[in-house]
Parts: C-alpha cells; sequence; structure tokens
C-alpha cells in the first residue's frame, strides 16, 4: 500500500509514500513548519499501488493451487506412487533443497 498525506486545512496533498512511516514524517514536518506545531484536520490516507492489485491475484491464484494440491494428495493414485523408491527419493531431494534455501535466507539476513 502507498500512503500520502492530505492537510485539509490547507488544502495540500504530499507526494505518495510507500511507507507509513514518511507519510506520517511529512505530517509533523508540515504540522511544525505551517501550523505551529497544532494539528490541522489532516490524515494519512492509503493510496493502492501497482503491486496491491498484483497480490490480490496471486493470492486467488495461490488459493486455487492449495485446493489442486490438496485433491492431489489425497487421491489413491498418488497413494499407490508414493510407495516407490523413486518418489521417496524426489520427496527427499525436495526437502532438503527447500531446507537449504530457507537455511541459507536465514543466514543472509
Amino acid at each position: 500500500m502507498r500512503y500520502a498525506y492530505r492537510c485539509h486545512t490547507c488544502r495540500l496533498t504530499w507526494d505518495t509514500r510507500d511507507e507509513l512511516h514518511d507519510a506520517q514524517a511529512d505530517q509533523n514536518a508540515h504540522k511544525y513548519q505551517a501550523h505551529g506545531g497544532a494539528r490541522p484536520d489532516g490524515q494519512i490516507i492509503e493510496t493502492p499501488g501497482p503491486l496491491d492489485e498484483v497480490g490480490s491475484v496471486v493470492r486467488a491464484g495461490a488459493a486455487g493451487l492449495a485446493r489442486g494440491v490438496y485433491r492431489g494428495l489425497t487421491s489413491k493414485s498418488l497413494q499407490k506412487v508414493s510407495e516407490t523408491d523413486y518418489f521417496r527419493q524426489a520427496a527427499m531431494l525436495l526437502g532438503g533443497g527447500i531446507l537449504i534455501l530457507v537455511l541459507i535466507r536465514w543466514l543472509t539476513h
């Protein structure tokens, strides 16, 4: 979400910011410069950014994918395949790879 400070008293709107903290800093700076520290009738407003719309599409796709994975995991044909050695080896490799990626992420941040 993107944020912009709007002072209704002065009828001014500041540039949009990526972080709420930055919009609040705009509000505080304006409050002291233009209004002597008094709080004018203004507010921080949320403005949707370009990635917010993408996020809703991704959430809907993830929900559909999760339903498909659940159906696949509960199917009888997967139970037959999961009894083979190939499936067990693939599952172990995939799990190990994910564990390594999580460990790398944890160590680098």
